[in-house]
């Protein structure tokens, strides 16, 4: 993904968020018809939201999402999806080890906090942290 679509989606994102949210992490669908946000709100004892975006033309909406781990379904066809698991991280640490189904992926931490992001998944496993670094 260009970097200028990642600042415009990064952008949408806080445009439709509540005054002072944070981002912490994005991610933009392999067909760049979706995206993916974890923004944190410190004015809220930081509480965070998954949020997954649908692009209209030149404009992201609000497709679905949740608190926590999630999973939104994409395609009623192959019944894949999208699946969003963001947390906390301990203070200093600077990435997160996340296995999903059986493949380590490595996640920056932005605010003491991380998301992973799997695209066209049909979501047979939880993801979970191995290690932080």
């Amino acid at each position: 993904m260009a970097t200028d679509e990642v600042g415009a989606f990064v952008t949408a994102v806080i445009a439709q968020a509540p005054s002072g949210a944070v981002v912490v992490g994005t991610s933009i669908s392999p067909d760049g018809k979706y995206g993916a946000a974890l923004t944190l709100l410190p004015t809220a004892g930081d509480y965070f939201m998954n949020d997954v975006f649908i692009r209209l033309s030149d404009t992201w909406e609000t497709y679905g999402g949740g608190n926590g781990s999630c999973w939104t379904l994409l395609d009623d066809e192959s019944e894949t999806g999208v699946l969003q698991y963001g947390d906390e991280a301990p203070a200093g640490t600077s990435a997160a080890w996340i296995r999903y189904e059986g493949q380590d992926h490595r996640v920056p931490v932005r605010h003491r906090h991380f998301l992973f992001v799997a695209w066209q998944t049909p979501f047979r496993d939880f993801p979970s942290v191995i290690r932080f670094e």
